[in-house]
């Protein structure tokens, strides 16, 4: 059994256990609307900066699916290989100032990959009041403002999952973590 690519459920449990939170406050949030409209602003939209976005990731992904390599690439944060990467990581982070020196700098971007998952689900029903969309990125509509703040979650997403991918160790266990005290300037 090749455990690498095997989801791990931790990872995809706390993924979904945030969406859900989110569709909560999501829900809280419409349920605090008031009948009031804001005006939209024509100069929120961003609509440019998202196109030329779409055009990028969309560049990504062909590439990533001529090459055979889009679902690994998008399963990758979610496999057991990265929650070994992760635990081993920790473990090693009280052994070895190079490790806890990256535990601590992976923790911005974890808190990052975790809050999209989050706020991915938030968006779905707080975007159905029109002031929570009024001038949003994408807005006044709700698929447009759920277009563009799903393109940024799956952005931040993806740059977070390369920088943990970088960040946090690999196999080698010991030795892997002993390099990484040499790598950021330290001795152990």
């Amino acid at each position: 059994m090749n455990t690498p690519t095997r989801l791990s459920r931790p990872i995809v449990l706390t993924s979904v256990a945030l969406f859900a939170a989110g569709l909560l406050s999501g829900a809280a949030v419409y349920a605090r609307r008031t009948e009031a409209v804001e005006v939209h602003h024509g100069d929120t939209s961003a609509w440019t900066v998202h196109l030329v976005l779409t055009a990028l990731a969309a560049v990504v992904v062909a590439v990533l699916a001529v090459r055979g390599r889009l679902v690994p690439a998008v399963r990758a944060p979610f496999t057991r290989a990265a929650a070994g990467r992760v635990r081993l990581t920790l473990r090693e982070a009280v052994r070895s100032p190079g490790a806890a020196v990256r535990a601590v700098v992976a923790l911005p971007f974890t808190a990052i990959f975790l809050y999209e998952f989050y706020r991915a689900g938030e968006q779905v029903i707080a975007g159905l009041d029109p002031n929570f969309t009024a001038n949003a990125w994408g807005g006044p509509s709700y698929l447009g403002a759920m277009y563009c703040h799903y393109l940024d979650a799956a952005l931040l997403a993806t740059v977070a999952a390369l920088a943990l991918h970088g960040l946090l160790l690999g196999r080698g266990s010991r030795r892997a973590a002993v390099r990484t005290s040499s790598d950021v300037g330290m001795v152990e």
